[in-house]
């Protein structure tokens, strides 16, 4: 079971900050994502590695997606 963790508004934007996903065959991670997300200023963190929109996530896979921070 592949889990992913959303963060500040991107948790708001799915209505969640954790969703657990059955996956038979691994696929792009914006295939598992709502329509419109975010394409940038956001962090994707696969297994602790950088990731993007259109890695390929496999069962066991832990993802977390976090938008950029800025502050001053």
């Amino acid at each position: 079971m592949a889990e992913l963790k959303f963060f500040g508004y991107l948790a708001d934007l799915v209505g969640t900050r954790k969703k657990e996903v059955n996956l038979e065959k691994p696929i792009p991670l914006r295939e598992m994502l709502p329509s419109p997300f975010p394409e940038t200023n956001i962090i994707i963190l696969i297994n602790e590695k950088v990731g993007g929109l259109d890695s390929l996530i496999q069962d066991e896979d832990s993802v977390v997606l976090m938008p950029i921070l800025s502050g001053g």
